[in-house]
């Protein structure tokens, strides 16, 4: 047994204590002001988990099912917990306890995983720093924790480790602690539950395992090679396990929502995809464009962001102030144009937070490190960012995304593809890094410096060479874009700012590159030390990558009243939940389908989510929306017509909010409730029928079944009786009924196939789905009692995989830092 000594370590702690710092100081508002960032996504999130957590709180059994979202659905995406405490221990650590209630915690936790990664890849611990910082501050890592993807920051955080992970059990003497690491790292990135980016990192490690098979191949050492392959395919199999409920449970989902099969024929003949997964430009309504992928070199070569700040440089700003001054601009609109100018961006995505930056000095590393490092690691890793790449640009290189929409497995499930420059970013950092190693080894043993140095001017030529190119020819570039005609006299203001913009990035990504240069030109020729030029590097890449990040995540972006001012009731609220019966829906005209604050204190007929349930979208798109501008056509004709929003009223759609204002809420009598006997049952034989017969449907008589899917008994039913909710329970609805005939009930509660189960006075019963979305039953003649319940099989399933795998990850862990520790590695 080794011993390891203080001085071996000290680098390491020191190397965490500087993560502390950075992460504290970047995020002091936090810290020190008591203040938070709004993030608009964990709103939406308190939102549509606001009944779930309150539900949760006060009964030991927890619900899966929440029913203030789109009528109601399975809560597995929004929020779910899962026997994983064991993994969520180590979890909260690598997340630094002691920030878990802060938002800083994304951040740390980025720089903390990168840096221990880099560490395993055999890089000093001071370089290491460098590229978690690097990596850590880079601007879509910081955009994410401003607008609340915390899943995804996650997930971005933990893939360096799964690399290095991968890295250690390909290097024959430490096959078993990469065994262990890579488990853990993987089992953590799959808790972090963003399946996008784990799926996208699945390509970087395909092409890392054929990288390997190959060297093996050639080094005959192909049964080392199985060995850790076989060994990682363990080990994946066990971080599987660990997150096996979340899996089970959104695989399940996944069949039924908008990822999954479509049940309707596409309403436009051109409609593109194959009918499994999203709609094909839907998925690729956010594309990278190609050429804008150089913002990974200068910010703002596409005009920055769709918020951007403006100074009085800018003749833009100029041209406002002007405009207030002739009274054609308000102070209010002005200051509202200045702090969040939304027309500099002039890219080909909808909108953007933040350019995708990894800092001048990284994209010179980057290509430097891809002519020092050995082909083992070069192909790989280049492999990875021109996939990561090529995968961002979306509907801009259709040959191969549109194949891969079509016909590689799981491809479709995913929107949004521009995040995949997210791990693109993480590879630059890691060539960077390994490049910088190898620099410094080579410098240290005084190898040729002709020939690294030739390298070094490529590497400046193709980077800092670039940026004054485009500094050279911004004003002769066409930097127009198809919304401009919409900025009037404003749009000639634009164009000259956008090119002032570039030239002034071009210029500084010149003047940083340049200046790391110089540092390992006096460094190679032993004019400064190794430790002053690891510092320099260092200061190069945070002041760069700080500067830019805080033009998007700053101070200005914290504020005291967030927590406590954004879900207060407005007056329209107030007056709704003065109605205390156990259930109806609200629908806010506002933008419903992108809204989970209503969900906070009502149950919606809207809300927020990726992936909403495939048949409910289909009625949003075929009935609601067209009911609802009727509504709202004929709100502002100042004659709401309730009896006509048959869609609408068989939601038990009982308050409109036109607006926020007490004025603004309209109680629906024509709301159907809760249960209601029908007389008749429409019968048809596919989807598309039963979507179709919607349109002329008279939910309150008539209910529509399809009879390839479920039979009834008989086609008329007796409407003598009633039927009322007793109580309600998010995972559990309750009714009573009197009849004095064999009747038909609908009830207005959205029909899931999985987990919910039926009774009649305690005794199994059958229901199906009758309108495209609801539940209905045969129910006998008397007086009874029906109750509907939800359990999970899959959640149940998965959650005892879960706890048996975490225990033996933690287990296997806790075996690899003790062997670890013992061998004084």
């Amino acid at each position: 047994m080794k011993k390891l000594s203080l001085n071996a370590l000290l680098p390491y702690i020191l190397c965490i204590v500087l993560f502390y710092a950075v992460t504290i100081i970047y995020f002091k508002p936090e810290f020190f002001d008591g203040k938070s960032l709004f993030q608009s996504d964990i709103v939406q999130y308190e939102g549509a988990s606001k009944e779930a957590n309150d539900f949760n709180k006060t009964h030991e059994e927890k619900t899966l099912w929440t029913g203030t979202m789109f009528g109601g659905m399975p809560i597995y995406l929004i929020h779910a917990d899962y026997p994983d405490l064991a993994l969520a221990m180590i979890d909260w650590t690598f997340k630094g306890i002691f920030f878990r209630d802060k938002n800083a915690h994304q951040l740390l936790l980025t720089l903390i995983t990168t840096f221990f990664a880099l560490a395993c890849f055999g890089v000093r611990p001071w370089i290491a720093a460098i590229g978690a910082v690097a990596f850590g501050l880079s601007t879509y890592n910081l955009i994410i924790i401003e607008v609340g993807h915390m899943t995804k920051s996650w997930a971005i955080a933990y893939a360096p480790l799964v690399l290095a992970g991968m890295y250690l059990a390909f290097q024959k003497e430490k096959i078993w602690q990469g065994f262990a690491l890579f488990t853990l790292a993987l089992a953590l990135e799959l808790r972090a539950n963003h399946l996008q980016i784990t799926y996208y990192l699945a390509f970087i490690a395909v092409f890392y395992g054929v990288s390997e098979l190959v060297f093996a191949f050639k080094n005959k050492t192909l049964p080392d090679f199985a060995k850790a392959t076989a060994l990682l395919i363990v080990g994946a199999s066990l971080a599987v396990g660990t997150s096996a409920g979340r899996i089970l449970t959104t695989l399940e989902y996944g069949k039924y929502s908008q990822r999954g099969p479509a049940e309707l024929t596409p309403l436009d003949a051109e409609a593109q995809g194959t009918g499994d997964g999203l709609d094909r430009d839907y998925a690729y309504n956010w594309s990278q464009g190609k050429f804008e992928t150089l913002t990974l070199l200068i910010p703002n070569l596409y005009g920055g962001s769709s918020n951007e700040k403006l100074s009085k440089k800018f003749e833009t700003y100029q041209i406002l102030q002007n405009a207030v001054q002739q009274g054609q601009l308000s102070p209010e609109e002005f200051k509202q144009y200045i702090e969040r100018a939304p027309f500099m961006y002039w890219g080909d995505q909808p909108f953007t937070g933040a350019p995708v930056y990894a800092g001048a000095v990284v994209c010179f590393l980057f290509i430097l490190g891809l002519l020092l490092i050995e082909d083992r690691y070069r192909y790989w890793l280049l492999a990875g960012v021109v996939m990561m790449m090529m995968i961002s640009w979306g509907r801009n290189l259709e040959w191969f995304n549109y194949t891969m929409f079509d016909y590689f497995p799981g491809f479709n499930k995913f929107r949004s593809v521009s995040m995949a420059l997210s791990l693109a970013v993480m590879l630059m950092v890691i060539v960077g890094i390994l490049g910088l190693k190898n620099l410094i080894e080579v410098g240290q043993n005084q190898q040729d410096f002709n020939m690294i140095f030739k390298k070094i001017l490529i590497a400046f030529g193709a980077t800092g060479g670039l940026a004054l190119l485009l500094w050279l020819v911004a004003g002769s570039l066409d930097m127009s874009s198809p919304t401009d005609e919409q900025l009037g006299g404003l749009r000639d203001a634009v164009l000259e700012d956008r090119a002032m913009m570039l030239r002034n990035d071009a210029l500084r990504t010149f003047f940083f590159i340049t200046l790391s240069v110089v540092a390992i030109y006096f460094f190679l020729k032993k004019k400064i030390s190794l430790q002053i030029t690891t510092l320099i590097i260092g200061l190069l890449i945070t002041v760069d990558l700080w500067t830019v990040g805080k033009r998007y995540l700053s101070e200005s972006d914290f504020s005291k009243s967030r927590r406590t001012s954004v879900h207060q009731p407005t007056p329209a609220d107030e007056k709704i939940l003065k109605d205390k019966d156990l259930s109806y829906r609200v629908l806010n005209l506002n933008n419903p389908f992108s809204d989970a604050q209503t969900s906070y204190f009502h149950k919606s007929l809207g809300g927020y989510i990726a992936a909403k349930l495939r048949r409910y979208q289909d009625l949003i798109e075929r009935q609601l929306s067209k009911e609802m501008q009727m509504m709202i056509g004929d709100l502002q004709k100042g004659r709401p017509q309730f009896a006509n929003y048959r869609i609408i009223n068989m939601l038990n759609t009982r308050y409109i909010k036109a607006n926020e204002s007490e004025n603004g809420v309209l109680r629906n009598p024509n709301a159907y409730g809760n249960a209601w006997f029908v007389s008749n049952i429409l019968e048809v034989k596919n989807a598309d029928e039963e979507m179709k017969a919607l349109d002329t449907l008279r939910p309150d008589s008539v209910a529509v079944i399809d009879i390839s899917k479920f039979q009834v008994s008989k086609k008329q039913f007796a409407t003598v009786g009633e039927i009322k909710m007793t109580a309600y329970q998010p995972n559990r609805l309750e009714y009573e009924y009197t009849a004095d005939n064999e009747s038909f009930a609908v009830f207005s509660e959205i029909y899931y196939p999985e987990g919910w189960t039926a009774t009649i006075d305690g005794q199994p019963a059958k229901f199906v789905r009758v309108n495209y979305i609801l539940r209905g039953m045969e129910v006998p003649q008397g007086k009874h009692k029906i109750a509907f319940t939800f359990h999970s099989k899959a959640y149940e399933t998965g959650s005892t995989i879960t706890m048996i795998s975490c225990v033996l990850v933690l287990l296997l862990s806790v075996g690899a830092l003790g062997f670890t520790f013992w061998k004084g590695k």
